[in-house]
């Protein structure tokens, strides 16, 4: 899933003990909202936000951004959509906000119906990046949204696409001063890049993929937020394990993603992944 507060939440003063109680009244969700005006975006939770508190904060507020951020954490994207319907739809805000849950939509989704939400996705976050081109969010959704359609189409059918998502993923990055998803955007374009041989790259020219920035941006994005990143931990253990057969290292990064908390939709089917990958580590290693 598509998540961008990773900035300012864990330095707001009284936000652990809001997220105490965040299971709590209509004060609760006063609480939280009133710390996610003070970020200035929806806070980067530890775990999924509970749908009875998402309902309750979208009720007691007006700005319908808001309510889009916490059904957001709440993984309610058709929520999300709805609640910003009451919103400026040529604001920068609203476009990359309604690209981000067209892009979560769509990753619930098979076949044919995928590549309509992306290819939408990715118009409304270009649109935001037009309007505000120093939105670190809009040029992060767009980044995603870039990706999204990439892998659809597959990656040299459409290297527009990666170079777009390499792009803004870079001018997110360089936006902000702690953007960890960003980063991990970044290495994971080197390492789906790097999969490929060197002569496809160099056709579809992408021959700027290198495997040591798959291994910078990976360890930049985790070190930037505390190692707290489960997709980003299991597709390091992937590259690790199969371009640096580093069994030791790709089983370290297996155990600190299954110790973490789910913070976001798609870290579900990453902890499994992760449990296979451990149990294939562990059966050609005999132990």
């Amino acid at each position: 899933m598509l998540r961008i507060r990773e900035s300012c939440s864990r330095e707001v003063s009284g936000f652990w003990t809001a997220r105490c109680i965040l299971r709590g009244s209509c004060v609760t969700a006063l609480a939280v909202i009133a710390l996610v005006l003070f970020c200035g975006q929806s806070l980067a939770l530890e775990e999924r936000l509970d749908p009875s508190v998402a309902d309750s904060i979208a009720a007691a507020t007006d700005d319908p951004y808001v309510a889009a951020d916490a059904y957001n954490d709440a993984w309610l994207h058709e929520k999300a959509l709805q609640a910003l319907e009451a919103a400026d739809r040529e604001a920068p805000g609203t476009l990359w906000r309604l690209a981000r849950s067209r892009v979560n939509i769509a990753e619930n989704l098979v076949g044919k119906e995928v590549e309509p939400y992306y290819e939408q996705a990715y118009e409304e976050a270009e649109k935001a990046v037009e309007l505000a081109p120093d939105d670190p969010f809009a040029h992060y959704t767009l980044a995603v949204a870039a990706g999204r359609v990439a892998l659809q189409r597959g990656i040299f059918t459409a290297s527009g696409f990666v170079k777009a998502t390499h792009r803004h993923a870079l001018q997110a990055a360089a936006l902000s001063d702690s953007f960890p998803r960003a980063l991990y955007v970044l290495g994971r374009t080197h390492k789906k890049l790097m999969e490929k041989s060197g002569l496809k790259r160099r056709l579809g020219g992408l021959n700027w993929a290198r495997n040591d920035s798959v291994i910078y941006y990976f360890e930049s994005a985790l070190d930037v937020s505390g190692g707290g990143m489960i997709q980003c931990r299991v597709e390091y253990a992937d590259f690790l394990l199969g371009k640096r057969d580093d069994k030791a290292g790709s089983r370290e990064q297996l155990d600190a993603a299954l110790e973490l908390q789910l913070r976001d939709e798609q870290d579900v089917p990453y902890k499994e992944r992760a449990r296979k990958m451990l149990v294939n580590l562990e059966e050609a290693t005999g132990r």
